[in-house]
């Protein structure tokens, strides 16, 4: 939506969004569970040349976003520029005519100078290898895929896994349930979430007072960006220090709120990480710990053996009996693109070249995929800002490039290899002294334990990166004269 929103705004209107599903939204089209809501506040997590002043809530509840944006697609026509229910199972580029062929699964072909890529991070739900989990005889589902049609009422419940959604329902689910068990593999580091309802004052305020709302959302910004130093290694300048006061406070924030809302003992041995605070995602919530106290909830420690036809065996031999079992382990995130098979210039193979892990320019392009573009692609999801900030950096480079492949009459640009090693360098010295390279296991690593997802560094930094391509960067292949004169008409 983003890009084409921009496109919109530079009048370049010869594009077309084509969507697997029914509507636009994404992740907040998909995820329905009781509880869903975003964990960056709302005046952040919006586009900063869309800003609202109605927003109800510090943090926005699912349902708002989905609103946001849906409204935003029709203020821009994007439902008429969108093909809906057809998804792309392939694309492959034909170097002599310098176009990409995308074959639907239903066998169509479509074809296009440009291809710009926003599958997201987490839009496949991970469900993990437990011996059994298909005997189950109750109602079992990820929370990705929330059967609403299921009452937990009463209910005993198991939940397996305790991330960032499952910290959102889980509190939902405990309110109802006759028993709750979360099934909690290591536990998380939690800070408290200060989610107030936005007076009817406080709206008039970034409504009429200019500059307002802009104001908030710089503030936000810079509250969240000076958490990265308890991430990674920076040089603390006497300017970041002192001007900008860049301590570590999410590290303050994680003990004190452990110490204020875990007051059982038996919770405050098991609920305690044995990690630094950023190596795995950092929960956000009000509610996570109190929920765990409560009379109809227990946290099991034991590890999983299998999953029978009334419930979970754990590894201590003790059987679970459970009504309704529910996923809350997450998405499979370093498996870039797929499903989709993409084929490149010179034979190149995606899926070859990211064997070892995945890798792109700024996370946003690959040298041998001519006019080839990612939004949210590797390295750069953030532990500590809003993603909508990169995606809006990623769209601004990606809209100049295509500015850029017009104004110079070009048929495609690549980018060089060693454009691309040089990048690589980079994010291998950045991200050796981050946290997420320490002793943990987090949806930031592949399998081989390479961090693939995360932006090493301040996003001003990566905002500066992508103000404008370098064409230098790039190898330009000019249209024909035949294209050239058409281009012209």
């Amino acid at each position: 939506m983003c890009i084409a929103m921009q496109l919109e705004r530079a009048g370049i209107t010869s594009y077309e969004i084509v969507e697997k599903a029914h509507d636009i939204g994404g992740t907040w089209r998909d995820n329905t569970y009781p509880g869903c809501a975003c964990d960056v506040p709302s005046h952040f997590y919006s586009y900063s040349f869309e800003g609202r002043s109605d927003w109800t809530r510090t943090f926005p509840a699912r349902s708002e976003i989905y609103g946001y944006l849906t409204g935003l697609a029709k203020k821009y026509g994007l439902y008429d520029k969108t093909r809906f229910n057809t998804e792309i199972k392939q694309a492959k580029y034909d170097e002599a005519r310098s176009k990409w062929q995308l074959e639907t699964i239903s066998g169509g072909v479509l074809e296009t100078d440009i291809v710009v890529t926003a599958l997201g991070q987490l839009n496949r739900p991970k469900v993990p290898e437990i011996a059994g989990k298909d005997t189950f005889q109750g109602p079992i589902f990820h929370s990705a895929e929330w059967q609403h049609d299921v009452d937990l009422t009463g209910k005993r419940v198991a939940v397996i896994g305790n991330g960032p959604s499952a910290a959102q329902f889980i509190p939902e689910v405990a309110k109802v349930a006759g028993h709750l068990a979360v099934f909690q593999r290591s536990p998380c580091h939690v800070v408290p979430r200060n989610d107030e309802p936005y007076s009817a004052f406080q709206k008039a305020m970034f409504k009429y007072i200019p500059g307002y709302r802009k104001f908030i959302r710089g503030l936000i910004y810079w509250s969240l960006e000076r958490n990265f130093t308890a991430f990674n290694e920076v040089k603390k300048t006497k300017f970041l220090v002192n001007a900008l006061n860049m301590t570590s406070t999410i590290l303050d924030q994680v003990e004190s709120h452990f110490d204020a809302q875990v007051t059982d003992p038996h919770l405050r041995e098991i609920l305690k990480p044995d990690y630094p605070v950023g190596c795995k995602r950092v929960v956000i919530s009000d509610d996570y710990y109190p929920a765990l106290h409560r009379e109809n909830v227990s946290v099991e420690t034991a590890g999983i053996k299998c999953i029978n036809a009334t419930g979970i065996e754990t590894v201590d031999g003790q059987q679970h009996d459970y009504d309704v079992i529910i996923w809350g382990t997450g998405f499979e995130s370093t498996d870039f693109l797929a499903p989709l098979e993409i084929s490149g210039a010179k034979g190149a193979d995606l899926n070859t070249s990211w064997q070892q892990g995945a890798e792109a320019f700024l996370g946003i392009t690959m040298p041998k995929f001519p006019n080839f573009f990612m939004l949210y692609g590797p390295n750069t999801n953030l532990g500590h800002n809003s993603i909508i900030f990169m995606i809006e950096c990623q769209v601004n480079y990606i809209v100049d490039a295509v500015k850029t492949l017009i104004s110079s009459r070009a048929a495609a640009m690549d980018l060089k290899s060693e454009r691309m090693a040089e990048f690589a360098d980079y994010l291998k010295a950045r991200l050796e002294t981050s946290v997420w390279e320490k002793d943990c296991d987090s949806w930031y690593k592949n399998e081989s334990g390479k961090v693939t997802n995360n932006w090493p560094d301040f996003t001003y930094i990566y905002e500066e990166a992508t103000q404008r391509i370098n064409p230098d960067d790039y190898a330009f292949t000019q249209l024909d004269q035949s294209e050239m004169n058409n281009a012209a008409e």
